[in-house]
């Protein structure tokens, strides 16, 4: 069903170690996390060369070390990414990039929600291309851009829907401060009516996570709750190098609740989208290989991949949704 990454690509995402994660107003650098995609959805080396000549002039060039700045970086200091770069660099080359995602991705995981989820669905698809140097700068992207969301508790008082509908009540009416993605969930969690509704679900499983993000996606369009569906895959496909899922799960969970209380559109899922479609594989990922959105190349894919575990019919309505919108 996927096409192996080709050589072009991982060319393409090395010369991307150019840029910088972060762009223009806090914007994340989607460049290696849309060339897999393409490329894993068929792209060819002319059209994966045209997204990337495309998409990198919006882009600046990555931040250089200062030999004057502290050795110890910090978690959750912008200023850190340029030591974290090359210490997670070599320590990959003396450990192996499966000792050091052993170790750090424990350390991480609390701060999931870190740049919109960006630091963990960058680092799963630097995983996935095996590429030492991308997995490195995914690590020190998402270690410097580090956001906690508090002490993790769990409840049997509520089940994950329950929690949604409450986190719906609790925020339908408020009106948040300008700003990102990332501001909106830090003021979400001062509030007090988001800590009384925090609390993960005992009972919480991956298909109910995997069916209320994609349901809550479908009923708004919302890009944040976009954001929560591709989040969800990333964090799968990270799993084998966790040794807690159940805690992994939590973390994501606790994450994705702040998220959902920070958009726009509230939404809730109370009812499944008509799903009666049958998944059109080789239409949609030719339609995804012409793309220049790297928000609707990285849905399409990750909802490919989420759709091959939970059977879900959801998201091949969400594929469908969203190219939908580029219908000329």
């Amino acid at each position: 069903m996927y096409a192996p990454i080709p050589s072009e690509c991982l060319a393409l995402i090395d010369k991307g170690l150019q840029f910088d994660p972060i762009y223009g107003p806090e914007l994340s650098n989607h460049l290696p996390m849309a060339l897999v995609a393409l490329a894993r959805c068929g792209a060819s080396p002319l059209q994966l060369q045209h997204f990337y000549q495309t998409y990198t002039a919006q882009l600046q060039p990555i931040r250089r070390e200062n030999p004057m700045q502290e050795t110890v970086p910090e978690l959750g200091m912008r200023d850190s990414f340029t030591v974290f770069y090359p210490q997670f660099r070599q320590q990959i080359a003396a450990q192996g990039v499966v000792s050091v995602l052993q170790q750090w991705l424990p350390v991480l995981l609390p701060g999931l929600a870190s740049s919109a989820f960006h630091g963990l669905i960058r680092l799963s698809y630097a995983v996935e291309t095996g590429e030492p140097n991308e997995i490195a700068v995914s690590l020190a992207y998402w270690a410097s851009e580090y956001q906690a969301l508090g002490e993790l508790h769990f409840t049997d008082q509520y089940q994950a829907e329950t929690q949604l509908e409450q986190a719906y009540e609790a925020f339908r009416d408020y009106a948040f401060q300008p700003g990102i993605i990332v501001d909106r969930v830090n003021e979400v969690v001062h509030q007090s009516a988001y800590r009384s509704i925090a609390a993960v679900p005992d009972d919480l499983t991956e298909a109910d996570i995997a069916r209320l993000t994609i349901g809550a996606y479908l009923a708004s369009n919302d890009f944040t709750l976009l954001h929560g569906v591709t989040g969800f895959d990333a964090l799968l496909q990270l799993m084998p190098f966790l040794p807690d899922r159940r805690l992994a799960l939590a973390y994501y969970w606790q994450a994705y609740v702040a998220a959902f209380c920070s958009t726009q559109n509230r939404p809730f899922p109370n009812q499944s989208q008509p799903n009666d479609i049958e998944p059109d594989w080789v239409g949609w990922f030719s339609k995804v290989a012409t793309l220049s959105d790297d928000h609707s190349i990285k849905l399409t894919y990750s909802c490919s991949r989420l759709y091959q575990t939970f059977q879900f019919n959801d998201y091949l309505s969400a594929i469908q949704m969203r190219l939908a919108t580029h219908e000329e």
